[in-house]
């Protein structure tokens, strides 16, 4: 007698893998054109969907910071933007399919994210609607789709991080997931140093704009700028601050923790990036005084050490590289290298010159703001990319390549200019309600968690001030605190609250004392 299941797979297999094998095989015998190759694409995810669906969520995890891009899609999206649309759809239908898979409910964080989709919509539809320049047969059609995809997945990454609870005995694993792959930006710096063969590899992580002679944010000939490996250097920084906090860093009695939280900063100043080195001093300024340092008897040694670092580093200030003096810029150092120092003052004029020209148009634009639209003129203005240089006197710097397409270098103008008053409260609305789950947490948490939750607390406060005074870009800074506030909330299964105190209830209720006449 036939086994009824056997009988099935033999029919699968000859009813559709076989076929589906042969039209691969015709296929492949074609030159590789797109069509071909998103065909080949498609069965490739088909076979691996099962791996995926199991793995989903991790996955998403690690895609948050891997500065890996999807090169053979249109577009060229992020794979953290593939997968957190991919894990969020699977995650919604689990729990369609099973009462028991629940999202993690904090309305306090539901309710303006929503209103920030409803702003980003309703600007989108009244401004000329989304366009995707590389998805448009038209090669003058509009654009600007782009940044809505960054804010829509950026915003989604919450409910996709919130989609389930994180199981105490792998926090640490998640953590390091979460911050770690980020280490991969290394890889944009190599470029130059890898032989042929291997240059591919910049097709999914590219190579830096700042790594080469004359680049971009660069006015000094031969001035390289390793920004990759800085910030190799500040996300390995950053995971060891998370998971084992500066007190343990400089006193836990581990010697290779130590070393590294001493070489890392010297690392991060590889890039030039002033902005960089601040975040993270003000990271280890408050975590110093968050984890009371300054009452231990740490304190005295750590000025020392203090002194004596600065005693030995500004009389050789001027001998650095000159990526570490531009780093250096915003102290009061006076043997810096000219070049240096004139590279960071341009850069900084830059922005003041974008700032003082786009501000007064913040008012026209209050009530509905300019979106992300683009046109085939202001493409071919983006191509006028004038940067910290001297030709940059000879454009209105409200209408070069970066100010165009809405890249300001400042926060509150990426939020205002582009959807008005409305997107900067949704925006405010948000990383204020943020923040105040992030304290709950810290104070009412898992004492397991406590380091952690401080940890990520500090760098809310920190990254909120530089959004507003120093670098801010709303897009991608959306996915940023979106992705740290539903790291925290699946983390602590929630909003943290009070410990319940314990109501005191006697066994033996004392008795009435009678009076001597009563007796």
């Amino acid at each position: 007698m036939t086994n009824p299941a056997q009988a099935l797979r033999m029919l699968v297999t000859f009813g559709i893998c076989i076929p589906v094998a042969v039209l691969v095989g015709y296929l492949l015998t074609n030159p590789l054109d797109y069509s071909t190759l998103g065909f080949l694409g498609i069965i490739i995810a088909l076979l691996a969907s099962p791996i995926f669906i199991k793995w989903h969520y991790p996955l998403m995890v690690f895609s948050l910071s891997a500065p890996i891009l999807l090169y053979f899609l249109k577009g060229t999206p992020s794979l953290c933007q593939v997968l957190v649309l991919a894990s969020l759809g699977i995650a919604i239908l689990e729990r369609a399919l099973s009462s028991e898979h629940r999202f993690i409910s904090v309305p306090l964080l539901t309710w303006p994210l929503l209103f920030s989709l409803g702003v980003i919509i309703i600007t989108a539809e009244l401004t000329g609607g989304i366009s995707f320049h590389s998805l448009s047969a038209d090669p003058s059609g509009a654009g600007g789709g782009k940044k809505y995809l960054s804010l829509f997945t950026g915003a989604l990454t919450y409910f996709a991080l919130t989609s389930r609870p994180i199981e105490p005995k792998r926090r640490h694993l998640y953590l390091a997931l979460f911050f770690l792959p980020g280490m991969l930006s290394f890889v944009s710096d190599m470029f130059s140093h890898l032989p042929s063969p291997l240059n591919y590899i910049n097709l999914i992580i590219p190579a830096s704009a700042y790594n080469r002679e004359g680049s971009l944010g660069s006015t000094v000939e031969g001035f390289k700028r390793y920004g990759g490996i800085a910030l190799m250097a500040s996300t390995a920084m950053t995971y060891l601050l998370a998971r084992y906090g500066l007190k343990a860093a400089v006193t836990g009695g581990r010697l290779w923790l130590f070393l590294l939280t001493i070489i890392l900063p010297f690392f991060v100043m590889y890039g030039g990036f002033r902005g960089m080195v601040i975040n993270l001093f003000l990271i280890m300024a408050l975590l110093f005084f968050f984890e009371g340092l300054h009452h231990s008897r740490l304190m005295a040694p750590m000025i020392l050490g203090l002194i004596l670092a600065v005693t030995l580093v500004v009389p050789f200030a001027g001998r650095l590289p000159l990526t570490i003096q531009r780093s250096l810029t915003f102290l009061p150092l006076n043997n810096l290298d000219a070049q240096a120092v004139s590279d960071a003052e341009g850069s900084s004029e830059w922005r003041l010159k974008i700032w003082r020209e786009v501000w007064p148009q913040v008012p026209q634009y209050l009530l509905l703001g300019k979106g992300y639209n683009l046109t085939a003129d202001d493409y071919s203005r983006m191509g006028q990319n004038v940067f910290n240089s001297d030709a940059a006197a000879a454009f209105d710097p409200s209408s070069v390549g970066l100010a165009v397409s809405m890249d300001y270098h400042n926060g509150p103008l990426s939020v205002l200019m582009p959807f008005g008053i409305w997107g900067a409260l949704s925006f405010l609305w948000f990383t204020l309600a943020g923040g105040y789950v992030l304290y709950r947490n810290y104070r009412h948490g898992d004492p397991d968690l406590l380091i952690i939750n401080r940890f990520l607390l500090i760098w809310w406060v920190v990254h909120l001030l530089g959004f507003l005074f120093i670098f801010g870009n709303y897009p991608s800074d959306i996915g940023y605190f979106g992705g740290v506030f539903g790291l925290s909330v699946a983390l602590n299964n929630g909003l943290a609250r009070p410990a319940a105190q314990p109501v005191f209830h006697p066994l033996i209720r004392p008795q009435p004392v009678l009076a001597p006449e009563t007796l």
